[in-house]
Formats: C-alpha cells, structure tokens, sequence
C-alpha cells in the first residue's frame, strides 16, 4: 500500500474515532442533563473539524454519520423520543455530502414525523433543493409537509402546490405527483396523501423506515376509528338525551357491534370531555407537544443562560405563541424550571 493510501485510511479512521466519541458525549449529556459547557459540546463535530480530518472523503463520512443518525434515530424512537441531536447529525452529513439526497429526504420526514419540527424540515429540505435542483423527491417531501404537518396554516395549500410544482418541473417526478400539483385547488382527502406516503415507505430496504411507515399505517387506521366512534356517540346522546357512560355501554346500546381492537397496545375510551380517545393517538400527540416545549425550553435557555421560570415565559419572550394544550383530557403539563424538565 502506497504511503497516500495509507494517509487516507488513518485519515478516516480518526474521523470515525472523533464522531463515535462525540455522538457517545453527546448522548452522555442529553442524559445527565449537564449545562455547563454545553454549547461546545453541541457543535463538535462540526462540519469544518470533520473536512479537515477527511482527507477529500468527505461522502464516505457522510455516509458514516448517516448511519449512525439512523440507529441513534431507532433507539430514540424507542426511548425517550426526544431526538435532541436529530437536526445536528442530519446537517452535518449534508454539509460534508451536499448531493446525499437520500439524508434530505429522509431527515425531514424525521424532523417533521418525529420530532414534530416542520420549521426543521423544511430548512433542510430548502439546503436539498439548492444542492439537488433537478431530484423531484426533496420539494415533494417539502410539499408533504405543508399538507400533512401545516395543514392549518392559511397558505399551506398554496405553497404546497409551489413545491409540487418544482418537483414537476425536474421532469423526473411520478405521475402522481404531477397529477395532484394540478389537481391542488380541488378538495381531496389528506388522510389518503398521507396514506400513500407511508404506503411508498413500506417498501424500504431499511428497517426502521420501514417499520415506522407500519405503525404510521395504524396510526391512521387509529384516527378514522376514533372519527367513526365519535359519529356513533353523537347518536347515542341524541337518543338517549345524556352521552354514554362507557364504549362498552354503546355495545350494548347497539350503537357499536363490539369494542374496537387498541392496536400496538393501546385502548379506546370515552374522556371527560364525552369524545373518545385512543390512548397510542394521545401519547404520540403528548411526545410531539412536549418535544416542541423542550426545545423552546432549550432555546430559552441558550438565549438567557437560565432556565424559564415557567412555560409562559416562553411566550412572554416570542418564542412561542402559547403553549400547546395537554392532549389528555384533563392534564396538564409539568413543569420544572430548576433543571428546564417537562413531564
């Protein structure tokens, strides 16, 4: 082996050694919930220390990363669902490998799907299309997230359309694609987009993408159960003039021909509020809410070098317009401001 060839290799050795130790820091601190020093140990490894270390392989450390951002992305999912370090991995894989579409993609269905950051989303997705202009795939994931995760934004439908419209233009973009960037001013039912979203995504070689366009699948199926149940209660209250005490009471009634099946451990029941709730539905909503406080937490912290007093101070201060109420009936959030820790 050449003395070059060598230099490459120690090269990227070094650079595997400095990422496996910072991401395993990295964890360290999201788990000890230390402060102090904080900062320095957010940015390493940035994307300057990695180039310099890279010897001009800079897309097989790219690919390095992503591959740790995707199991880090899998334990999470199955822990605590904070994805703290989310954003940072995904950036700095693209920075050193701006043409690895597969990390745009994919990272801002992360952001959006399970860290519920659209914002984040879509500024990765925007880095994407600037690199990749002619990949149709990028602004239609951005479009997705308009539809699914927006939604309820005024313009969401119109700037939606705009990113369909770009990724038609590649001229590289499915049928399907073109079709509903032209169709968009017409009303359609989001819940099948979403549908045939993660339907695509079943078909992924890599398991965990895989498995979560499955529990996504479910999810839906979750949702349009509890629609149909809250139909069949507004039934049952106007005909017996009171709601029902129980779903069990509305299988009796008729109104139902058995208690619905929970799906991935979950259960169906009827909250003070007379809706019915699946409790899978509530917790993922609880994880999204509490993910966007935890990160306005963090912000504010960042900003003032002290944890908020309270969640409305990061109202007071702009950084959020109010805080999103507890998706279950009757709770509230809990809030400890000597350590910035929500529950």
């Amino acid at each position: 082996m050449s003395g070059r060839g060598r230099k490459i290799i120690l090269a990227l050795i070094a650079v595997m050694l400095c990422y496996a130790v910072a991401v395993t820091a990295l964890m360290g601190v999201d788990n000890t919930r230390v402060t102090e020093g904080m900062d320095e140990v957010l940015y390493l490894p940035n994307e300057e220390l990695l180039s310099y270390f890279t010897a001009g392989l800079n897309a097989v450390v790219a690919d390095f990363i992503w591959l740790n951002c995707i199991q880090y992305t899998a334990l999470e999912n199955r822990g605590k669902r904070n994805f703290t370090w989310l954003e940072r991995m995904v950036v700095t894989a693209t920075r050193l490998d701006p043409y690895f579409v597969d990390v745009y993609r994919f990272g801002a269905i992360f952001l959006s799907a399970l860290r519920a950051d659209p914002d984040a989303s879509l500024r990765l997705a925007h880095e994407g299309m600037k690199s990749n202009p002619q990949d149709w795939k990028i602004p239609y994931e951005a479009a997705m997230n308009y539809l699914l995760n927006k939604r309820e934004e005024p313009r969401s439908r119109y700037f939606a359309g705009q990113y369909l419209n770009i990724s038609a233009a590649t001229g590289c973009a499915i049928s399907g694609v073109v079709n509903l960037a032209a169709k968009l001013q017409d009303e359609f039912d989001l819940t099948e987009i979403e549908k045939d979203m993660w339907y695509e995504m079943l078909d992924s070689e890599d398991k965990f993408i895989s498995e979560l366009a499955q529990r996504k699948l479910i999810e839906i199926e979750l949702r349009n159960a509890c629609g149909i149940l809250n139909e069949r209660l507004e039934m049952f209250s106007k005909k017996t003039g009171r709601p029902p005490r129980s779903l069990d009471e509305m299988v009796e009634a008729g109104f139902i021909s058995s208690k619905p099946e929970g799906l991935l451990g979950g259960y169906f029941f009827i909250g003070e509020d007379n809706k019915v709730y699946n409790s899978i539905l509530l917790e993922d909503r609880v994880l999204r809410s509490k993910n966007v406080l935890i990160t306005n937490v963090g912000f504010y912290q960042e900003k003032y070098d002290a944890w908020p007093e309270s969640l409305e101070k990061i109202v007071e201060v702009g950084l959020l317009e109010e805080i999103p109420v507890h998706p279950w009936p009757g709770r509230e959030w809990k809030y400890n401001s000597q350590f910035g820790e929500i529950e």
